[in-house]
Parts: C-alpha cells; sequence; structure tokens
C-alpha cells in the first residue's frame, strides 16, 4: 500500500475527535533508503521504521473543576497505532499508520460496530466493510472513514448537514464498551496511567494555565480514558448558607480518540499532505479536550438573614445542570436530586391550603411562598442570571415546565393513607436529623426523551422550588439537598436558626417568689420597625386534648385562657406567641420564649399573677434578636417596671447576649417605680380611680382579640 496515497486520502477527514488530522509530512527525499529520514533524528525511529520518539500531549479542560479535586483525575492512553517511517515510489520520506499489535483485535471489532452504515467509498476494494486481509485501522484512515467532531455534544460529524452521526464517536464509544464488557472483555494492551499525584505523577502542570498538563507518550493514536473513581460517592460539597458556592459533580470524560502529530503541505504543484508525528503544543497540536461536565447543586431559602420563627413558611430552591450525557449510554444513565429535610421543618410538596384550597403562608416578608411544589427548566445569561423566555409576561419564564411521571418521577420516603380526604400524604415529608425522610427527583425520563437532545436541554439550569413549614422550637434546622450525577454525588445546603431568650419576672424589691409565678406574656412583631424581619408565632393550640380533657368546663372543645391554670399548666412560649413566667430549673419567675426569627418584637404582659397589679399597670418592653440571641431590651410602659438595657458588643465586634433581663410587678402603686422629680404621688389619685375602668376596658379589648385569634 503507497503510503503518500493512504494519507492523501484521510487528509482532509481524519481529525479524529478534536484532535489533529493524520497525513504525511514533508520530508526531504534521501538517496538511500536509510533510517531515520528527516525531519526524524537517531534513536527517534526503531531499525523497522517505527517511531519511537515521544510527543507531548496536552490534557486541557473547559474549567479547572473538571481536574477534580486535588487535580485527580486519572486516564488511561491505550495506544491504537504506531506511525511508521517509508520511503514512498517517489524516494520521499513518508509516515504511514500500523494498528499496534496489541489492539487488533479490539481494533477491527469496534470498526465494524463503528462503520456498520458508512457508505463506502468508490476507490474502496473492501467496499466499506473491515478487511481481514489488511491493516484495518489505516484503510479506515485511508478512505476517510473516520471523521471529526469537535464541538459538543461531540456525537454528529461537524458541518455535515443534515447532521451525520460523528462514526469516530461511536468507534471511541465501543472501544471503551467492549474493553469493560464484564462477559467477554476485548483486550487493546496495556494502557499507560496517567495523573497528577500532587506533582509525583507523570501528568506535568502547565504554567500559569490550572486547566491544562502535560504528559509525554511515543508518538501515535491513543484512546484516552478517563478512569477517575470516587470511594466516597461525594466530589465537592457547597458551603452551608452560601449561595455564592457550589457542591459540584465532576463526570468522568467521554473516551477521546487522538493522533499526535500535525499536517503539513509538500509544497508541490500538485500538494499533499503530510504528516509529522511529534507535533507542536504551541500550534495546538497534540492536545486533548477533556470531554466531560461539572455539575453543580445549589440550595437557597427565601428567608434572609437564616433565622426564622416556629410556624413561618419558607421556600427553598434547588438549581443544578442537566448533564451532557456523550459517552454514555442514556438508558442507564442516573440523574437525580434528592433534598433531605432536617428536624425542626415539615414539607408540603403540595403546598399549604385551608379547608378551601387556598394557601396559608406565613412567610418573612408577607409573600405567598407556600404555594406546591414546581420543576423547571431554563436557559442562562452571560452572567448566570436566568433567560427570560417571554420578557412580555410577568416573571422570569423557563424553557420548559416538567411534569411529574412525564419528565421526571418523584418519590419519597412518606405514604398516604388516606386519612385525609383531598390530601395525599406522601407528599408531607417531615424533618428529621437522620436523612431517613426525604423526597427524590429522578430525571431518567427527561434524558432518555427526544426532546432532551433536539432543544437540546442538557446544559440548561434545571430550577426546582417547594415550601416548608417551620415546627421546631429551638436551635438549627438544617436542609441538604444531593445531586447524583450518573452515581457521582455533591452535596449543598442551608441552615435556618431558631431564636430564644428568657428573662426574670420580679416583685417590686426584686425577688422571685413562688407567687411571682403565673404572670402571662404575648409577643408579636413590632409593627413601628421600618424593615422589621421579625415573623410572628402561632396562637397556642387550644385544642390540645390534654389540656381540654383536664379544663374544657363549657364543653366546647377548647381549653380557653381563662379556663386554663397558668401556674399548674403555664405557656412555655416554645413556639407559640404567649409564655407564663414559671418554675424553670428551681428558679421561679422565669419566662421564655423561643422558636423566634431575628428582629424586634413586641412583648406585652396580658396577666398579673395572682395579688398583683395588671391591666392598666402592666409590663411592656421591646427585645431585638440577632444571631437567634436578646442583644437588647426597651422599656415601652410607662410605669417603669420594664428596663432598658442597650446593646453591648465584646473584644471581636460580636453583640452580647443579654442573659439576665429582669421586669416587675408590683401589688400596690406604691411601689412604682419613681420617674423623675414629680415621682409617682401625683398621679396617684387618678391613677387608683382610673384602674378600674381602665382593668375593664382592657380586659374586654384583651378578650376580644383572643376571640379574633380563635377564628
Amino acid at each position: 500500500m503507497k503510503m503518500r496515497k493512504l494519507f492523501a486520502g484521510i487528509a482532509a477527514a481524519a481529525t479524529l475527535f478534536g484532535g489533529l488530522a493524520l497525513g504525511a509530512t514533508t520530508a526531504n527525499a534521501v538517496e538511500t533508503p536509510q533510517l531515520p529520514y528527516q525531519p526524524l533524528a537517531a534513536g527517534q525511529v526503531d531499525n523497522q521504521g517505527k517511531v519511537t520518539a515521544d510527543a507531548t500531549f496536552k490534557f486541557t479542560a473547559d474549567d479547572a473543576d473538571q481536574w477534580g479535586i486535588n487535580n485527580n483525575r486519572k486516564i488511561e492512553a491505550y495506544k491504537l497505532a504506531d506511525y511508521y517511517q517509508y520511503v514512498d515510489v517517489d524516494g520521499n520520506a513518508v509516515f504511514g499508520v500500523q494498528t499496534a499489535d496489541a489492539a487488533k483485535d479490539g481494533v477491527s471489532k469496534a470498526l465494524k460496530v463503528a462503520l456498520a452504515d458508512v457508505t463506502a467509498d468508490a476507490n474502496d476494494p473492501y467496499a466499506g466493510k473491515v478487511p481481514t486481509n489488511a491493516d484495518t485501522l489505516a484503510w479506515a484512515l485511508q478512505y476517510g472513514y473516520l471523521d471529526q467532531s469537535a464541538n459538543k455534544p461531540w456525537t454528529t460529524t461537524d458541518g455535515s448537514n443534515p447532521t451525520t452521526a460523528s462514526t469516530t464517536r461511536k468507534f471511541a464509544d465501543t472501544l471503551n464498551s467492549n474493553l469493560n464488557d464484564e462477559t467477554a472483555p476485548v483486550a487493546l494492551g496495556d494502557p499507560t496511567e496517567l495523573s497528577y499525584v500532587h506533582g509525583q505523577g507523570n501528568l506535568k502542570a502547565v504554567a500559569n494555565d490550572p486547566k491544562s498538563f502535560t504528559a509525554d507518550l511515543p508518538a501515535g493514536i491513543y484512546l484516552f480514558l478517563d478512569v477517575t473513581s470516587y470511594p466516597s460517592g461525594h466530589i465537592k460539597d457547597g458551603t452551608e448558607n452560601d449561595a455564592a458556592t457550589n457542591g459540584k459533580v465532576v463526570v468522568n470524560s467521554a473516551p477521546i480518540i487522538l493522533a499526535s502529530g500535525h499536517l503539513t503541505a509538500d509544497g508541490t504543484t500538485n500538494p499533499v499532505n503530510y504528516l509529522y508525528p511529534l507535533g507542536d503544543l504551541d500550534a495546538g497540536d497534540n492536545t486533548v479536550a477533556f470531554k466531560n461536565h461539572v455539575t453543580p447543586i445549589n440550595k437557597t431559602v427565601d428567608d434572609s438573614d437564616k433565622t426564622v420563627s416556629t410556624g413561618q413558611t419558607v421556600r427553598y430552591t434547588l438549581k443544578s445542570t442537566l448533564p451532557l450525557t456523550t459517552g454514555y449510554d442514556p438508558t442507564t444513565y442516573v440523574y437525580k436530586l434528592t433534598d433531605y429535610p432536617g428536624a425542626g421543618q415539615t414539607v408540603y410538596l403540595d403546598g399549604i391550603k385551608d379547608a378551601n384550597g387556598h394557601t396559608v403562608a406565613n412567610s418573612e416578608d408577607g409573600s405567598d411562598n407556600a404555594a406546591a411544589y414546581d420543576v423547571k427548566v431554563y436557559d442562562t445569561n452571560a452572567d448566570g442570571s436566568l433567560k427570560d423566555e417571554d420578557p412580555n409576561t410577568d416573571g422570569v419564564q423557563p424553557l420548559k415546565t416538567l411534569a411529574a411521571g412525564t419528565d421526571f418521577d418523584l418519590t419519597t420516603t412518606s405514604t398516604d393513607d388516606a386519612a385525609t380526604a383531598g390530601v395525599d400524604e406522601s407528599k408531607i415529608i417531615a424533618g428529621v436529623t437522620d436523612k431517613t425522610t426525604n423526597f427524590t427527583l429522578d430525571f431518567s425520563k427527561l434524558i432518555q426523551s427526544a426532546d432532551y437532545n433536539k432543544t437540546p436541554l442538557w446544559g440548561k439550569t434545571v430550577v426546582v422550588t417547594y415550601v416548608a413549614k417551620i415546627t421546631g422550637v429551638q436551635g438549627d434546622v438544617p436542609n441538604t439537598v444531593e445531586v447524583n450525577d450518573n452515581n457521582t454525588k455533591a452535596e449543598h445546603g442551608t441552615k435556618l436558626t431558631l431564636g430564644r431568650f428568657m428573662f426574670t419576672k420580679t416583685d417590686a424589691q426584686g425577688l422571685s417568689n413562688a407567687d411571682i409565678n403565673g404572670a402571662t406574656f404575648y409577643i408579636e412583631p413590632d409593627a413601628s420597625v421600618t424593615g422589621n424581619k421579625a415573623v410572628a408565632l402561632n396562637n397556642p393550640d387550644w385544642s390540645n386534648q390534654a389540656l381540654v380533657a383536664k379544663y374544657d368546663k363549657n364543653n366546647d372543645g377548647q381549653a380557653s385562657d381563662e379556663e386554663i391554670n397558668h401556674v399548674a399548666d403555664p405557656w412555655t412560649g416554645a413556639g407559640i406567641n404567649e409564655s407564663d413566667s414559671r418554675d424553670y430549673k428551681r428558679q421561679n419567675g422565669i419566662v421564655t420564649f423561643s422558636g423566634l426569627a431575628d428582629g424586634t418584637y413586641t412583648v406585652t404582659e396580658t396577666k398579673a399573677p395572682a395579688g398583683y397589679l395588671g391591666d392598666a399597670i402592666s409590663v411592656q418592653f421591646n427585645v431585638t434578636i440577632e444571631g437567634g440571641k436578646a442583644v437588647s431590651f426597651k422599656g415601652i410602659d410607662k410605669w417603669g417596671l420594664a428596663p432598658t438595657v442597650n446593646e453591648t458588643q465584646d473584644a471581636q465586634g460580636n453583640k452580647v447576649e443579654i442573659t439576665d433581663y429582669k421586669v416587675k410587678n408590683v401589688k400596690n402603686i406604691t411601689e412604682l417605680p419613681k420617674t423623675g422629680a414629680a415621682g409617682i404621688i401625683m398621679f396617684t389619685v387618678i391613677g387608683a380611680l382610673l384602674a378600674g375602668a381602665a382593668g375593664l376596658v382592657f380586659t374586654k379589648s384583651r378578650a376580644t382579640k383572643r376571640a379574633l385569634r380563635h377564628v
């Protein structure tokens, strides 16, 4: 076989998957056929003409993250063919291709699959059928049966119209699948393993280019396989509560076939491309561009300061990128999002609704965030923001809204026992601490759909939103999402904090005896503070069965405030808007409120302890919660029963929690704190006269207020 004819035939077509074309390079004519011929020198060619010199390959990625943690990618290089130096019929030194001995069987079998539907070249004596009496790879190259597919998704011949499936892609995939066939693997010889190993391996870092590494291999044609494995199953997790970070999955690259060297014309009147087998990195030769992708996972929540109140509704948003599956079997490709709500919250995938089907929200900013979950696909703008597909419609419109059962399958760890009509309890997931409750979106149906590659949808952003209700009363409420991209995983999550504070009820002398217990306080967001992020707590559960059985004297199914013994069964303020002074850890007069978002609240005494003045002469103060702790108090009752304590900072500039705040009750008006030169004597009589009337009005107002809350 004449090598000039071989390479002339493959010059235009045999780029081999984003690499470099194959052919013959300019070489000086020689008088005698002695090896090596120029441009190679002694030691670069053996006595059979095989090129033994190393070519430097550059392995590069679009994103440095594609190299994985600590640049831990591992690559196996299988040599498919060697270059040989010849003298052609004109006496010129040229290069040819011969399939490597160890790879002959594997190459032949893979070519039969890859070229099964190829259109035969008119000059091919084998009519497009893989020969049994000739070098199969040289034959495929000579007649242009292997193409170039350098552009995503790397599945079609570059420039083909209509698009034609890439034979080189099919060749690479078949080599890989045959090699890994568990029943009858087809050998390709021993590979050379390439790795960085913290700078100690045979991959070398490229200066000022964190996306690239180089390695030296004998010149030739190679199959490069990304064999990186992650025994832990996780690659890189995002930083909790940091929306700017992502968990990241780096999926292994699709198989790559690349030939070292480059083509150059011989300068004659009828130019023929010749191959220089070693190539030139500066000219872009020998460059292996990874065909893999980085899949991010990101989780955010609509609460701005990440502190929440018990009963608050929050909406979570999950974002990831739909994978490119080139090089993998789409029928077995795995892409899932699994959400793990932590303890202290309940997820309502169908939304939170009242008996009439209307959503019921209690969000930080007052917006309705309690609708059912949704799953949408968006394209992105250059800055990474979601692209609006219909600017004339309110909101950012998606590229596609996905439907459960059609585009994805939803599974949860909950079951529907049909106990409540019209409620699918399988879509209500109570959070736990050990990740045993969760829900999963499996996108296999979408990946296998015709629309996935036609639109295409790969590379687009999938966005999932859903509502949860905060049920915890103290501590942190974590929430984690995991992406599983072809069995490699990463996580990202949020953590919400429930605030808590306590204060002490004393008598006029500052003592907290048993008789100070039983006072009731009501807490609500301070409406006078602009931009206040405090969120209202739930009302007490008046239908609590234990209390109903014990105190429901009028048989209305509820234990009213007036019926409950606030000393024997005090409200604790745990996630509700009322709390009583009580014996707590052997200390009397303790009042606690927990389950609070950051913000400013007003606390009002609604019932004094037995034997103490209340109603018109009652405690009222504002408390500011920051970072889940009380950092300042402001007394706002006119009697001076509640003092003002301003915030302070520690040496690091952090606001100090106030843990010893005290408020007073008095048994008569003469015990009221004096507030200035005139003191309290001037209005003692007026106060005594008005106390009864004011108390009556306040009592009725409070009763009305409670009645309205029960509606």
